[in-house]
């Protein structure tokens, strides 16, 4: 039986809210993948917040246990190659005097930087972090919704109806999860509403993930792939999860990061 990455990962999640534990050993036998590939698959599943890891397997993560997502500055550490390269073709996309959304991801937030090249910017962001970006660049306009502060992303929430009314020509959005299960996922239910939000108002929605969020499900989908234009990835993505998604509409773009 030969199993996509996120087929196997779907699985887990599974087993695990059928039986509340599941075990390398009996997940490798059933998938007849090595111990390893499965314990790289509870790594991944356990960095978003899907499952606690445990000698020999996992358990389920209970929703009210109250682990807190990992803060802005703590994931702005991770995966900075992977960022950089991606921020660096999407900065190829804008134009001088476009209207840009920008989300309140990491991702995104290498981004903002290679922005200021550009003249005559509007820049719409729930980003407080982002927005600051800009308190320099006097020729890149700024606009912000209203809302309450998130303090984990850093950004304003709560209310996506009070977005500025405008057309935007382009918006870049990070995800915790590409898959053909969940398509893009993210893992909280503001930030999700405030992407979408974003999102709808965009005539080029562009989405960046690293190849370690390919065949990953986050809880909550932002983003299907009839909707966004472009998907930019790194080149550890998982090539048959990659060509599957392709096949579903949306253009793929593979960068190349520093090892």
């Amino acid at each position: 039986m030969s199993l996509f990455v996120e087929e196997r990962r779907r699985i887990i999640l599974d087993q695990l809210r059928l039986y509340g534990r599941v075990s390398v050993k009996e997940l490798s036998d059933a998938m007849e993948v090595s111990a390893v590939t499965i314990r790289q698959d509870l790594r991944v599943l356990e960095e978003e917040l899907l499952l606690e890891r445990t000698y020999g397997g996992a358990v389920r993560r209970e929703a009210n246990t109250g682990i807190p997502e990992l803060s802005f500055h703590t994931r702005l550490s991770k995966k900075r190659p992977q960022k950089d390269a991606m921020a660096a073709a999407a900065a190829a996309l804008v134009k001088d005097g476009y209207s840009v959304a920008l989300d309140g991801s990491t991702t995104v937030y290498a981004l903002a930087p290679l922005l200021k090249r550009y003249s005559k910017l509007t820049v719409i962001t729930n980003s407080i972090i982002i927005a600051q970006q800009y308190l320099d660049t006097p020729s890149i306009t700024v606009l912000l919704p209203g809302g309450r502060m998130r303090r984990d992303s850093i950004s304003i929430v709560g209310r996506p109806e009070g977005l500025p009314d405008i057309n935007l020509n382009i918006g870049f959005f990070g995800a915790r999860g590409v898959s053909l299960v969940g398509e893009v996922t993210d893992i909280d239910q503001d930030e999700v509403a405030i992407k979408q939000a974003m999102l709808e108002r965009c005539v080029a929605p562009v989405i960046l993930t690293d190849g370690s969020k390919w065949g990953q499900v986050a809880p909550y989908t932002f983003a299907r792939f009839a909707q966004i234009s472009r998907l930019i990835t790194t080149d550890d993505a998982p090539p048959e999860v990659v060509d599957e998604v392709r096949k579903a509409g949306p253009e793929v773009q593979i960068v190349r990061f520093k090892r």
